[in-house]
């Protein structure tokens, strides 16, 4: 399958799992032509977008007070399950759970990186 159409099939998996359980398009998101989504729980906003150079998502997971963590999952062909254990947790994951919650998508995709602040280098989470 050419690139281009992985792309796009990959790309409209996201957006259609994640509309499925809740999620919004993200304000510019259509103009762009970008697979973004957002989801608010109450206790955590959440937005996912697609970036399909590097097979991975950016999930950024944002308090009320503030504090922000962005994970990069480089999904590979784990797409499906990286999926599954994003809306797995989009309910539960609050401030004071989100480290363990990110233990289920590590368990579901294949490498994982974190990037807590805009001057922190992404480093890789392990189960450990």
């Amino acid at each position: 399958m050419p690139e281009e159409d992985l792309h796009k099939q990959n790309e409209a998996r996201v957006v259609e799992r994640l509309k499925n359980a809740g999620w919004e398009m993200a304000d510019g998101a259509t103009t762009l032509n970008l697979a973004s989504l957002v989801y608010d729980n109450g206790h955590m906003a959440i937005e996912v977008e697609h970036h399909y150079e590097r097979l991975e998502l950016r999930l950024t997971l944002a308090s009320p007070d503030g504090r922000e963590v962005t994970v990069y999952p480089v999904y590979g062909e784990s797409l499906d399950s990286t999926l599954d254990a994003i809306v797995g947790f989009q309910d539960r994951v609050a401030p004071e759970n989100f480290h363990d919650v990110l233990g289920e998508l590590v368990a579901a995709c294949p490498e994982v990186y974190a990037q807590e602040g805009e001057d922190d280098e992404p480093h890789l989470l392990t189960l450990e």
